[in-house]
């Protein structure tokens, strides 16, 4: 389940994709603690709708635990998930700006997904591999 490669630093990456994988999972439980922070519903919603996102989200956190073992091979898992959050975060940002009682939110889920795309584009596993063939180089 985990990468057993000779590199430390994907080896510490291949835990924090199983991190992320729980980080993922987290709001099907956080939002029965703040709800206006993580569920957006105004009773016009279909209700599918935020079973849609669960399953995304749970998708998600499945591929994070499958591509955990090789984060170089799966790093498009990381790219998905870095791109997806910026999307996902900038539709919530205009809506919670939009929406006046969607506005929780921007103190909810939209910063943490902004946060997460920025994270998870600077601490890549492409740019881990990038750097160990620059120092096997010189």
């Amino acid at each position: 389940m985990l990468y057993n490669g000779p590199d430390k630093r994907l080896r510490t990456y291949s835990w924090f994709m199983i991190f992320m994988a729980v980080f993922f999972l987290t709001p099907l439980a956080a939002e029965l603690i703040w709800p206006a922070g993580l569920v957006w519903q105004d009773g016009r919603t279909n209700e599918s709708v935020p079973w849609m996102l669960k399953a995304m989200y749970i998708s998600l956190a499945i591929c994070m635990v499958m591509g955990a073992k090789d984060p170089v091979r799966n790093v498009i898992i990381i790219d998905y998930a870095m791109i997806s959050s910026i999307v996902h975060g900038l539709v919530m940002l205009w809506f919670a700006v939009k929406l006046h009682h969607e506005h929780a939110h921007l103190w909810g889920d939209v910063p943490m997904l902004l946060i997460l795309a920025i994270v998870l584009f600077f601490y890549n596993p492409r740019r881990i591999a990038q750097e160990k063939k620059e120092a096997e180089a010189s």
